[in-house]
């Protein structure tokens, strides 16, 4: 006879304060639900019944009770509405614990909303906060350290899950990321894969979800930061992957398009579509693309083309903002997504995100004027630019981001195809209108 469970935990990703920026967020993403806040359920007792909430826009009161333990995490953009949810859980009665990179980077400021912070990676330290609540005597802050395998505890609960949410939720085949980006607000930069035959195990059962009409074959997201972070390890994985007849896409740095043998394998695995994180068109002042391969935009296009030899399509992201850049780099930006043939471009305004080395540098330099966290979300401007007033800057970034749709092959067949159903649409309802005036 089950056990019927004693003790109820949430496992909260609020949603951000600007509705229509989380909306578009999520269109580019999918919405999925957050792999820490899964990770915590698959490492959580059966004692417990575990509810997931996932960017609730409409509260009630009710969903606002007692006894509860109550887990959010939240990146910066979000941090104001989980404050907000914290408070309420806790003059309910609840035990509040929060995390994530927001979390970890201001731990302070995070306590004075929560009965507890957990800094760093959660898994680490999971069952002593469980067991803590448990015996009424919450911690103020928890210390995670990263774990070498960080994935095979959780490996059979991933098994479990239905097809159809798996394959939405996406793979995480490796954390870490071998760049260190001033920009990047990362918790750990140590490079970790998880094990082979546990990522293709998973990959088999997304085949058996259902998928739409216009998809030949199963799609496979892998939603790792960057999947040539272990070049090794990547290649292997592509050379397994193509006996499972499936499609997949991946974000990846620019360095993997300069690989012959990577990109060839990536062919025959079944990849259709990258998304490259360029930043900039002047890579030979970032560290992250100052690679032998890489000195100027030019040799950007030469690593596209060697995408499209290997039948590979890339989504390109770029930050506008950068100190060094003014008027004439983003005119430059404008002509080399004209040549670049990009599938989509995602452009972005630089935000210097707590726990970043560009945080540091800039509130050091005092040029920080914003700390509304809400505003911390790629399209908002919370620094003074160097070479331009920020009025300036916006209509730089939003002519940039307006114009770029016209280089874009996806926008484009969108709009054909809904210029296309506009017409139809005009004609059987003027031929209606026709017919009936007879």
């Amino acid at each position: 006879m089950t056990t019927p469970p004693q003790n109820e935990l949430f496992l909260i990703n609020p949603c951000a304060s600007y509705r229509l920026i989380d909306a578009i967020q999520n269109s580019f993403t999918g919405n999925p639900f957050p792999h820490a806040l899964v990770t915590l359920a698959a490492l959580t007792p059966v004692s417990y019944r575990v509810t997931f909430i996932n960017k609730k826009i409409f509260w009630k009161k009710k969903d606002f009770s007692a006894g509860k333990l109550v887990a959010i995490t939240c990146l910066t953009s979000a941090a104001r509405h989980a404050y907000r949810l914290a408070d309420r859980f806790r003059r309910a009665g609840s035990k509040v614990v929060l995390g994530g990179p927001h979390v970890s980077a201001l731990p302070q400021e995070a306590l004075q909303h929560a009965d507890s912070v957990v800094i760093g990676e959660a898994e680490s330290v999971w069952k002593d906060v469980l067991a803590d609540f448990e015996a009424g005597r919450l911690k103020a802050r928890y210390q995670g350290e990263p774990l070498e395998d960080f994935f095979s505890p959780v490996y059979d609960y991933y098994r479990r899950m239905e097809p159809a949410f798996l394959s939405r939720l996406g793979l995480h085949i490796d954390r870490g990321c071998k760049y260190r980006c001033d920009f990047c607000a990362r918790i750990s930069e140590w490079c970790r894969s998880i094990k082979m035959e546990q990522v293709l195990q998973l990959v088999e059962r997304i085949k058996q979800a259902p998928r739409p009409f216009y998809l030949r074959k199963p799609f496979v997201v892998f939603r790792c930061d960057n999947i040539f972070s272990n070049p090794a390890y990547t290649k292997e994985l592509f050379r397994k992957l193509a006996a499972f007849g499936v499609d997949w896409g991946a974000n990846c740095s620019i360095d993997m398009c300069f690989d012959e043998e990577a990109l060839r394998l990536a062919e025959e695995s079944g990849c259709r579509v990258l998304l490259i994180g360029f930043e900039t068109i002047h890579p030979h002042k970032y560290k992250k693309t100052s690679l032998r391969q890489v000195r100027s935009s030019e040799d950007y296009l030469t690593a596209l083309g060697n995408l499209r030899r290997h039948r590979i399509g890339a989504v390109g992201s770029f930050i506008v903002g950068a100190d060094e850049d003014g008027p004439a780099d983003y005119l430059k930006l404008l002509w080399f997504l004209a040549r670049a043939r990009l599938w989509r471009s995602y452009l972005t305004l630089l935000t210097p995100f707590p726990g970043s080395r560009l945080f540091e540098r800039l509130n050091a330099e005092g040029r920080i004027f914003s700390f509304n966290w809400t505003r911390y979300n790629f399209f908002n401007c919370v620094y003074k630019p160097k070479n331009m007033p920020v009025f300036s800057l916006y209509l730089w970034f939003y002519g940039v981001c307006l114009v770029s749709l016209l280089f874009s092959p996806q926008y484009i067949t969108m709009y054909l195809v809904a210029l296309f159903l506009y017409q139809l649409s005009y004609h059987f309802s003027y031929n209606f209108v026709s017919w009936l005036s007879r």
